[in-house]
């Protein structure tokens, strides 16, 4: 793929469907014109940035007002909703997260305070969403009648400051990658909630999971599963994994895309973690007098334990090690694709 098609590609792909062939014809022919027979990569690189930023182009090639935000601004409108949303919610989700966890620790039991956390999740995405949405919007909708105003009266238009363009960020585009290397903002986001339930469970184990019966208050524990001191003595290499694996979700947030930097970090991330989750799960003395009890009360022995916890362990290695092979498999994808397989957003 030529620096040329990827241009073409990032002005289309923000136009309407049915626009996008026509004016990228259009948009083609008049580039070869300007270019001189046998082109130099140089004078190629010179003519777009004559031509300017990709988005503010697609703006000008538009056949239809945007309504309240118009065609100059509703490019960056777009992309901040798309990067605060995210943001914002991830937050709003993961505070909610621990703040519940910690606070019905050892008060509900472990399907309350999941049922009652998913049901909080919901609404609270949804009502930050409706908030961002509606406080975005009505500063681009002023910026846009300041913008009117200005221009009626005679007055210079109103620019917001950006970073200026060059051709050099078509290299770098996230929405110009082959699709194998592209990390949505779901991914992190989903990782950073998993992170965040996780790891308040297990500063809360003994409160959260273990053997409930039917209690005069429903249901009630009567066993913890695990020895709370026992994994508390592994905090700081839990500590450090947790570190790792929000280092990791926000270098992803960031970058976007797959290389071979950040799939050697998730390496090393997901190594620590299975080397954390071996040496506390192969500890013999991780589970609580209590619960063993019962466990050999109920089947007459401990021995299926065992293969519980060696099924366990090979599990969480087994699906780690898919993870860091996806991950090498991913920045090793080439980036000279035909235009037909890259992504456009």
């Amino acid at each position: 793929m030529t620096l040329i098609d990827r241009y073409i590609g990032e002005v289309t792909r923000r136009l309407p469907a049915k626009e996008r062939e026509d004016i990228g014809q259009e948009l083609r022919s008049t580039i070869e014109d300007l270019l001189p027979a046998g082109y130099s990569e140089k004078e190629e690189r010179e003519l777009l940035a004559k031509f300017g930023d990709p988005a503010v182009l697609a703006g000008k090639y538009r056949s239809q007002p945007m309504y309240l935000v118009g065609p100059r601004f509703f490019d960056v409108y777009l992309t901040l909703l798309k990067i605060i949303i995210p943001v914002v919610v991830t937050v709003v989700v993961v505070v909610l997260i621990i703040t519940t966890i910690f606070s019905s620790a050892g008060e509900a039991s472990v399907v309350s305070v999941i049922a009652g956390l998913i049901g909080d999740s919901i609404a609270a995405a949804f009502d930050v969403a409706l908030h961002v949405l509606f406080w975005v919007t009505l500063v681009f909708v002023i910026i846009e009648w300041v913008d009117r105003t200005n221009r009626a009266a005679g007055k210079p238009p109103l620019q917001l400051p950006e970073k200026g363009w060059t051709p050099a960020d078509l290299e770098s585009s996230p929405e110009m990658m082959p699709k194998k290397r592209t990390i949505a903002r779901s991914e992190p986001a989903a990782d950073l909630i998993w992170t965040a339930i996780w790891a308040s469970v297990y500063f809360n184990a003994d409160k959260l999971v273990g053997i409930y019966e039917e209690g005069s208050n429903g249901l009630e524990m009567v066993a913890p599963v695990f020895s709370q001191s026992v994994l508390l003595s592994y905090w700081p290499l839990v500590l450090l994994v947790i570190i790792l694996q929000v280092a990791l979700d926000l270098w992803k947030w960031v970058r976007r895309r797959w290389d071979m930097k950040l799939a050697t970090f998730n390496l090393a991330a997901q190594a620590l973690s299975v080397l954390a989750f071996f040496l506390i799960f192969r500890n013999p003395d991780i589970f609580a007098s209590g619960f063993l009890s019962r466990l050999e009360n109920l089947f007459g022995s401990l021995e299926g334990l065992n293969w519980v916890v060696g099924g366990l362990i090979f599990t969480v290695a087994l699906l780690s090690a898919i993870d860091i092979f996806q991950g090498f498999r991913k920045a090793a994808v080439r980036e000279k694709m035909p235009l037909k397989d890259w992504k456009k957003v």
